[in-house]
């Protein structure tokens, strides 16, 4: 993702091709030029959905952001912008969740870059709960058996709940299986990285594509 206002004017679309969804990851950017860049952004991906995220320096993101800072900056964004769909850290900033209801849109996240807790139940349940556009959760396995345990809990809950979007993944090399084969275990989406990966065990849009035309030969 773009790191100024010039990089962001420069981009090639056509490397873009074949993707469905551009997830712009705004906090590469210093927060005053969020705003400054953002036209640019969405003039560029015209056509294409957009997911608008802040990751805060909590969550593995590049920025210091207060709750109150976070709210405010995805609220001006909405406003004028309109993205497609908002990614929301819930646990990071519950606290201000409430001055979100009104978004149809959200992307309710839980990211744990350092294991995947005992109680991953209770995150589906309270986050499927919620009825957000997508649950999407993200979490770093220690065992192969953890990786194994978060499709078969995707299954589970989307079996459950038909209705609901969700997007899991276990992070790392070891979960890099999990964002194979996000179609069998019921989440809707999977990240690919263009450049540099903005996730552990992230793959890249080029091998992802040529994943997918594999897994959906017949």
């Amino acid at each position: 993702m773009p790191r100024s206002l010039e990089e962001a004017q420069a981009i090639d679309i056509s490397r873009f091709h074949g993707v469905d969804i551009i997830e712009w990851r705004a906090d590469v950017l210093p927060k005053d030029d969020i705003i400054t860049v953002a036209p640019a952004i969405f003039e560029k991906f015209a056509g294409h959905e957009i997911i608008f995220t802040i990751r805060t320096s909590k969550e593995g993101g590049q920025l210091t952001l207060t709750s109150e800072e976070y709210v405010g900056l995805i609220r001006e964004i909405d406003a004028i912008y309109h993205p497609d769909y908002i990614d929301f850290e819930y646990y990071s900033h519950k606290d201000v969740f409430s001055q979100m209801l009104d978004f149809p849109n959200l992307v309710l996240s839980y990211h744990n870059f350092e294991e995947m807790p005992e109680d991953i139940m209770e995150i589906f349940s309270e986050l499927t709960s919620l009825a957000p556009r997508v649950v999407k959760i993200a979490t770093m396995p220690k065992t192969e058996q953890e990786v194994l345990d978060l499709m078969n809990y995707t299954r589970g809950f989307k079996s459950i709940n038909p209705e609901q979007e969700f997007a899991t993944m276990s992070m790392g090399k070891l979960g890099r299986i999990s964002r194979l084969a996000s179609d069998l275990v019921g989440s809707s989406w999977t990240f690919a990285s263009l450049d540099q990966a903005s996730a552990p065990g992230q793959v890249s849009l080029n091998n992802m594509k040529l994943i997918q035309e594999v897994l959906d030969e017949d």
